[in-house]
């Protein structure tokens, strides 16, 4: 059963014990005007609260299905150009967007990329418009060092830096969030899957 369907039986299992609880204190009121409710009363405001979190639940998984499925639908595009490249979902900083406003005014950089690495080049892709759109290419052979960044200095805000020279010979740096998978909202924060990606990075800029 898929979790739509899970959560569509969970929801009609709470609006089957809510109209059975009205129905049962209809009942009891009928044959008892009397009757002590309270426990009917607990008992509603329960399944109306159980109801309402299951709604919210399912509207957060909702969209973070649909995320995750333009995250899919992006890499697949990508590999269609080049299966050989390998992807990772990032968040760009506000330093990227302006980077990339200055060469590319007519772009509004959303919240979600991904940056393509393959042997000759990394990418910089997005999703716009149902389209796989190429933002910035960085050669391998332009590429000066790569390393991790505190952006905002709490300690918590570890951005991968890469910096590269731009074909007018002019430095430059691309700095990005790394997402902890696609679809994923959450950050990965200074540690071994961080390091190792920057590992990985600075080791293609060696080889190529």
């Amino acid at each position: 059963m898929s979790p739509a369907r899970r959560l569509a039986t969970l929801r009609w299992v709470i609006v089957g014990v809510w109209a059975a609880l009205l129905t049962a204190r209809i009942i009891v009121v009928a044959l008892s005007p009397d009757a002590d409710l309270t426990y009917f009363g607990v008992a509603e405001v329960a399944a109306i609260g159980l109801g309402v979190a299951v709604i919210v639940v399912a509207v957060i998984r909702g969209h973070s299905s649909r995320r995750r499925r333009e995250d899919e639908a992006l890499a697949l595009a990508i590999r269609r150009i080049d299966p050989t490249v390998w992807l990772v979902p990032a968040v760009p900083t506000a330093e990227l967007c302006a980077s990339i406003a200055t060469v590319r005014p007519e772009v509004l950089l959303g919240q979600r990329v991904t940056w393509a690495f393959g042997a000759t080049e990394a990418s910089l892709w997005e999703l716009e418009d149902r389209r796989a759109t190429r933002l910035l290419v960085v050669r391998w052979s332009r590429m000066v060092h790569v390393g991790l960044e505190d952006v905002h200095g709490d300690g918590r805000s570890w951005a991968v830096a890469m910096h590269y020279v731009r074909p007018d010979d002019s430095a430059a740096v691309a700095t990005f969030f790394v997402r902890a998978a696609p679809g994923s909202r959450r950050m990965l924060g200074r540690g071994p899957r961080l390091e190792r990606l920057v590992a990985d990075l600075a080791r293609e800029r060696i080889v190529a």
